[in-house]
């Protein structure tokens, strides 16, 4: 009996033993487990610190440049305007100085200027510069320029008159052409789009005030009645006539298609 009770004894002494073995392996694990870990973050650091001298390199890289683009973009828009501004007022000097010279007068022809030099001015302007008020400005620019322009050609004629009908190559005549132009300097197919509705209403009316007024009324002196020809008829022969121009230039059109 004491025998088998020893026996007994070393048994169960044998399984405490081998519980405590497995609880000292699992603390050991576990050890190594973090220890892993820990060593594992540490080299996440360290690449992280070695990565971040490149992205800063890579934005300073990137950042100084472009700000360096733009304020350079800048000072090319300011000067333009500038030089515009430079170019029309030495044209605008040049021409009264040479009146003062040859003694003659320019008084009565010059004044026109005063809407034809800013009007240009600020046209090229607003084509240099990528605003969003560039449009608006290239629309006013070709205002002035086309009243200027007017003034000036009547004031050599004197044919006052044809204001009657002659206000629409101002708007929206010249509101079109502005747009074509700046709609296709800046790539906007929109901006072109109107601009050329715009400009063929223009000179639609325009045309149909030059026959009123000019060759039905003749109120600058040469209509069709100074020329001694019967106004009806020849009004239906010229509105035949540009039909039917029109519709063969338009039947070729649709051929080439």
């Amino acid at each position: 009996m004491p025998s088998r009770k020893k026996t007994a004894d070393d048994i169960s002494n044998h399984m405490v033993d081998l519980k405590n073995s497995e609880k000292d392996n699992v603390k050991v694990e576990k050890t190594r487990i973090s220890v892993k870990s820990a060593s594992n973050r540490d080299s996440t650091s360290r690449e992280e610190n070695q990565m971040k001298p490149e992205i800063l390199q890579e934005e300073i890289g990137t950042t100084i440049p472009e700000t360096i683009s733009q304020s350079s973009f800048e000072r090319v828009q300011n000067n333009h305007g500038q030089i515009f501004l430079g170019g029309g007022l030495f044209v605008v000097g040049v021409i009264l100085l040479l009146g003062n010279l040859l003694k003659i007068s320019f008084g009565e022809y010059l004044w026109p200027f005063i809407f034809i030099v800013p009007g240009l001015l600020v046209f090229l302007s607003a084509l240099s510069s990528d605003k969003t008020s560039g449009e608006g400005l290239a629309i006013l620019g070709a205002i002035l320029f086309s009243f200027g322009f007017l003034f000036f050609l009547q004031s050599i004629t004197g044919l006052w008159a044809t204001w009657a009908y002659i206000w629409a190559l101002v708007a929206p005549t010249s509101i079109g052409f502005a747009q074509i132009v700046y709609g296709d300097r800046k790539g906007r197919s929109m901006i072109v789009e109107s601009g050329i509705r715009l400009a063929k209403i223009g000179i639609i009316i325009f045309a149909a005030g030059f026959i009123f007024f000019e060759m039905v009324i003749g109120i600058s002196g040469f209509g069709l009645r100074s020329l001694g020809l019967p106004v009806i008829p020849s009004i239906l022969i010229i509105a035949g006539v540009f039909v039917l121009i029109k519709t063969l230039l338009r039947k070729e059109s649709h051929q080439k298609y």
